[in-house]
């Protein structure tokens, strides 16, 4: 019931922006800004999800733009690969995950402040987020690609801590700006962008061997959050 009531609901601490833009003369004018708040207003969960499906995409065309050498293809597989995970699991994931911890440390706790931010990295990176959605990622990507359950669980023994140590380095310093100044609705697309800059790098860092256009997701190298 209470995840049924955090998916229809977002809990913004801030106002509505005003979609009806004019200038200074009254006459209305397109603003992407707004029109992207009366989405995330009417349809929170589904806005989320193909935001979070695109920006995914995204980070992995950039992470093999920079791992690939001259000449290369693009693993498109890879890519739309990476596209459903964001679309069907991080992004409605993510929804109910930030309305929780809103939720939970401010309408039930009552914290604020500082000490509400770091609760809620406490709870963000150390309880049940940070290692479950990493493990999540690093399963469902290989079974995406047609491996094997064993070969996918695996994986997640293999690399799991590894990423969750990289996760560490940064995320949580991440989290604290994330949830001390942006609004509960915006806080997963905020992890997104960032992670455009992350997964890319990591898979420059980690990388020995150009981009190909096989099956190897070496995106699971990275760490979502």
């Amino acid at each position: 019931m209470l995840a049924g009531s955090l998916a229809r609901r977002s809990w913004s601490a801030t106002p509505r922006l005003i979609a009806d833009c004019r200038t200074p003369q009254g006459r209305r004018h397109f603003s992407p800004l707004a029109w992207y708040n009366r989405q995330i207003q009417r349809a929170p969960v589904i806005t989320k999800a193909i935001t979070s499906g695109v920006l995914f995409a995204t980070g992995d065309v950039l992470a093999q733009t920079v791992t690939m050498e001259k000449g290369g293809k693009y693993n498109g597989p890879r890519v739309i690969r990476a596209a459903i995970f964001g679309t069907v699991i991080l992004g409605p994931l993510g929804h109910l995950h930030f309305n929780f911890i809103e939720w939970f440390v401010v309408k039930r706790l009552a914290f604020t402040g500082t000490k509400m931010a770091l609760l809620k990295v406490f709870i963000d990176q150390f309880t049940y987020w940070a290692s479950g959605i990493n493990a999540i990622y690093l399963i469902s990507l290989p079974l995406m690609a047609g491996e094997s359950f064993e070969t996918a669980w695996g994986n997640v023994r293999n690399k799991i801590w590894p990423v969750l140590k990289a996760n560490w380095c940064i995320w949580p310093l991440v989290q604290i700006v994330n949830f001390k100044f942006v609004p509960v609705v915006h806080q997963l697309n905020f992890v997104l962008l960032v992670s455009l800059g992350w997964a890319t790098y990591l898979s420059w860092s980690t990388s020995d061997k150009p981009a190909t256009t096989d099956d190897d997701d070496a995106s699971t190298n990275n760490s979502i959050n």
